[in-house]
């Protein structure tokens, strides 16, 4: 992955996290199952998982949702999103049990059409939103990725020829996103920062 700088993106949007030097910040798209909710976790938590996850019930499907993670993931210096069918009901049946702040940005969302369902909608939709934002990302979801969008193109080829900074991450659905997965995301946050050189010639 070659990193590359944007610019002209828009000022004055809200996040969460402190300062890494990036203006507009980047952004962290997150899914919820198999993220934040590791549906397929045992009885006892998978390796590297948050070891405080509560379990809830919302719309019928029962979520285990972690406090830690949500408090981690506020903590990362980049505008958390969401893409996920959790989108209309995440400031109610999630946010709230992870700690993490509603009103976030929806970056993809169910379409209503049905037809639409059929190519991935999520890689048409994040793909619009970083392109239209032209911002470093970093997008997390357990298996959309080789899911292909209407033009026969997946995420993983997408990414790899995007001009902007990316990194794509893919959870283990029994653990979820992990203390490693953040920090694995928090460095190539602040790989993103101007060098010290950098910021005295500028």
């Amino acid at each position: 992955m070659a990193l590359r700088r944007s610019s002209g993106a828009p000022a004055g949007v809200a996040w969460n996290g402190g300062a890494t030097g990036v203006s507009p910040p980047p952004l962290v798209v997150l899914d919820v199952d198999g993220v934040l909710n590791p549906y397929a976790m045992g009885d006892v938590a998978g390796r590297g998982a948050f070891d405080d996850f509560e379990r809830c019930e919302a719309r019928g499907f029962l979520l285990r949702l972690s406090r830690a993670m949500g408090r981690a993931l506020v903590a990362l210096p980049a505008e958390l999103c969401w893409a996920t069918t959790w989108a209309d009901s995440v400031d109610r049946d999630v946010a709230p049990r992870c700690d993490l702040p509603p009103g976030l940005r929806v970056a993809a969302r169910p379409p209503v059409e049905p037809a639409a369902l059929v190519a991935n909608w999520k890689l048409v939709q994040v793909r619009r939103l970083v392109e239209t934002l032209r911002r470093p990302f970093v997008w997390v979801d357990d298996d959309a990725f080789g899911w292909p969008g209407p033009d026969g193109e997946d995420a993983h080829a997408w990414a790899a020829r995007c001009d902007l900074p990316n990194l794509l991450l893919a959870p283990d659905p029994a653990t979820g996103l992990t203390a490693g997965d953040i920090e694995q995301i928090a460095a190539f946050l602040a790989s993103l920062r101007p060098s010290p050189a950098r910021r005295a010639t500028s």
